[in-house]
């Protein structure tokens, strides 16, 4: 675009935005009709010249986001409300309520954990200035794949690290391999040993929850056969927590699936001490009670029909034990 075309479209947009003039007055001014005035504008939303936040205030949840913390102990939760029934706008109002929070969670002389997905693909656009000093940001599990679909690793850890500043270390390997012997064998490599090491140090880790179903990202990436895919489905797996699949307490789904895993372990993941999960969508549901139930997250960010389908599952699981 020629820089007298993008001069005219920044002037109008100032004057609309900022001066308050009506698109009327613009046109009189730029000596355009009324029509250019507003195609101008769209021009200037389309190219990223001017953003349009909503601030969305989460008291309204306030007895809701109450109501988790009690029954699953943990330290924080904030519930999105879905105000439009739209999964795009929820997706972003979920993520940037966690991007809002997170400087309070990251500090100097720390590590910090990342793992990928679409979800993180999605944070990491709203993620704020924070210039923390002597902090690395790691991956937290494999993600490399031989199909063209990426899981997006890369440019999550790239944009944390921005964000942080310090150093990002990948883990250039994939998620899940044929045999547990194999994953060990590239655990015991020192490019990823290096980086699991620092997952040992780590004090915050970012991260969603996967679901079993053939769009999740690790079918996708091409971890699985359709078969044994869906064959976690009768062993009890309820979805991932960075490559880990677990039960809906919790628990490893399957020991010799979870051998087979290069990434930190649940173990770790469970020791860290700022634990941030977000999570959108009411197929997530039974994933993130199981990742409750394992205390694997410490503060947590969901959207309201979630939160309320994950308060649901519990409450009936509950009954049925009585």
């Amino acid at each position: 675009m020629e820089q007298s075309k993008v001069n005219q479209i920044l002037r109008v947009a100032k004057m609309y935005y900022e001066l308050k003039m009506s698109q009327q007055d613009i046109g009189a001014k730029e000596n355009i009709s009324k029509s250019t005035v507003s195609r101008l504008l769209k021009n200037a939303m389309d190219e990223g010249f001017v953003e349009v936040r909503i601030r969305q205030p989460h008291y309204a949840l306030a007895d809701l986001e109450a109501e988790f913390t009690n029954r699953f102990g943990i330290r924080k939760v904030v519930i999105a409300a879905d105000v439009v029934e739209n999964r795009e706008v929820l997706v972003q109002d979920v993520c940037s309520a966690m991007a809002a929070d997170l400087p309070k969670y990251i500090e100097d002389d720390s590590v910090v954990g990342v793992a990928w997905g679409r979800t993180l693909n999605v944070l990491i656009r709203h993620l704020p200035k924070m210039s923390r000093s002597n902090t690395l940001t790691i991956q937290l599990n494999g993600g490399a794949s031989r199909a063209l679909y990426e899981s997006g690793a890369t440019d999550i850890v790239k944009a944390f690290k921005n964000a942080i500043g310090g150093d990002g270390y990948l883990l250039p390997a994939p998620a899940i391999v044929d045999t547990p012997r194999i994953a060990e064998v590239i655990m015991g490599d020192s490019q990823i040993s290096s980086v699991l090491q620092l997952a040992e140090r780590c004090r915050t880790a970012v991260f969603s929850v996967g679901n079993i179903t053939e769009h999740s990202v690790l079918y996708e990436l091409g971890c699985f056969s359709p078969r044994e895919y869906m064959g976690f489905k009768a062993k009890g797996a309820v979805g991932d927590v960075c490559s880990h699949y677990i039960d809906i307490d919790g628990n490893v789904a399957d020991e010799n699936l979870d051998g087979r895993v290069v990434g930190t372990s649940l173990e770790n993941i469970r020791r860290i001490p700022n634990k941030l999960m977000v999570a959108v969508g009411l197929e997530k549901a039974e994933a993130v009670l199981g990742a409750l139930r394992g205390g694997y997250a410490d503060v947590l960010y969901l959207d309201e029909p979630l939160a309320r389908k994950v308060l649901e599952i519990d409450e009936n699981s509950e009954d049925l034990k009585k």
